[in-house]
């Protein structure tokens, strides 16, 4: 099988050894197109600090041995190929996506793919998953298109965590796909207010047309003054009775959560969707002064990736602007290269299939 290693800070495209076979509850699927994931570039920049967090905070589904190599890429889609028994769900030739889960045969214990030197990602030809986490794509879907639905579920599923209301507001601070995802979920939940926060100005551009209704570069205004001066201004919001706001943070960026601790209203929210690998500093006592709950992600959700797909197939959500670059197994180092400044993509996708340009 043609796959992408990667080991020791390198990308080399050539023959991996094959998949483990398809075992109950699993199926085998032909990837047409992955995502490149925050995720992913977190691996490229340190994998042994990304499996140190992991075993450090007891979380098996992505611990590997960053000493030998890894096929990378969880944000599939493609064509069933192979049905392990028990599965009654699914027929060859399905065009599906999902959740990348595999649960390992011999020790029980589901893994990620691609943080797995057993369960290749998708950054190759073919991946085995439990059949529970993979969902037909509709015909009026697109099968790349329907790769972005595991990124954006992530905003749907922590909109429903931090108990948005229609009294609420929402702050969006990073407009990756995992922002963008939280745009969406937050309009869809009839937030009063949606701000954007985003240095790049083509992620601001996707921000303003997924939902935000106002968006600002950081560097140029503060999007909580802008919430005060709403406040102030605004009727609508002003009126908003019980009403408060909630920040989701998506950029991941050092020192940001003791800083909005410090500065978001009083009785408000923080929802992490992305969080950083580096040890942080944070007065614990200033949120307990301020009465500010943050949230990483405990608490009940439904459906948010069913959902999710459903909005990519009625047309809801434009994928199509989402993705900024498409690339086969051989450029895939140089999408890690271009993703790591983001000024001009948002989602490059892996094509297996695809010639390098």
């Amino acid at each position: 099988m043609r796959a992408v290693r990667f080991r020791d800070g390198e990308f080399t495209v050539g023959e991996v050894p094959d998949l483990p076979a398809t075992g109950p509850g699993q199926v085998r699927i032909a990837v047409a197109a992955c995502g490149i994931c925050g995720s992913d570039l977190s691996v490229s920049k340190d994998a042994c600090r990304f499996v140190e967090v992991a075993r450090a905070g007891g979380y098996p589904l992505a611990e590997f041995d960053p000493d030998r190599p890894v096929v990378l890429g969880h944000e599939y889609a493609g064509v069933i190929t192979e049905i392990g028994t028990g599965v009654t769900d699914f027929a060859v030739g399905d065009r599906v996506a999902g959740i990348g889960l595999a649960t390992e045969s011999d020790t029980g214990i589901p893994t990620i793919i691609g943080y797995s030197n057993t369960y290749h990602g998708a950054f190759g030809e073919a991946i085995v998953v439990d059949a529970y986490w993979v969902r037909r794509v509709p015909d009026t879907l697109r099968l790349d298109h329907a790769t972005l639905a595991e990124p954006l579920h992530v905003g749907e599923m922590h909109v429903q965590q931090s108990q948005l209301t229609s009294a609420d507001s929402a702050l969006v601070i990073g407009c990756g796909t995992i922002g963008l995802g939280a745009i969406v979920a937050a309009r869809a939940h009839g937030a009063k207010r949606v701000i954007a926060s985003e240095p790049s100005p083509r992620r601001r551009e996707l921000a303003a047309l997924l939902g935000a209704d106002i968006v600002v570069d950081p560097a140029e205004q503060d999007p909580i003054d802008v919430w005060h001066t709403l406040i102030a201004e605004d009727p609508v919001v002003g009126a908003a009775e019980g009403g408060i706001l909630i920040a989701y943070e998506c950029s991941g960026r050092a020192g940001i959560l003791n800083e909005l601790t410090h500065r978001m209203p009083f009785n408000s929210r923080i929802q992490v969707l992305a969080a950083g690998f580096a040890a942080e500093t944070l007065t614990p006592v200033v949120p307990q002064f301020r009465r500010i709950a943050v949230n990483f992600g405990h608490g009940d959700y439904r459906d948010a990736y069913d959902i999710t797909l459903d909005r990519l197939a009625s047309g809801a959500i434009d994928a199509e602007a989402i993705i900024t670059g498409r690339v086969g197994l051989d450029g895939v180092g140089d999408a890690f290269t271009a993703l790591r400044s983001p000024e001009e993509h948002v989602k490059i996708l892996v094509r297996p299939g695809l010639a390098a340009e």
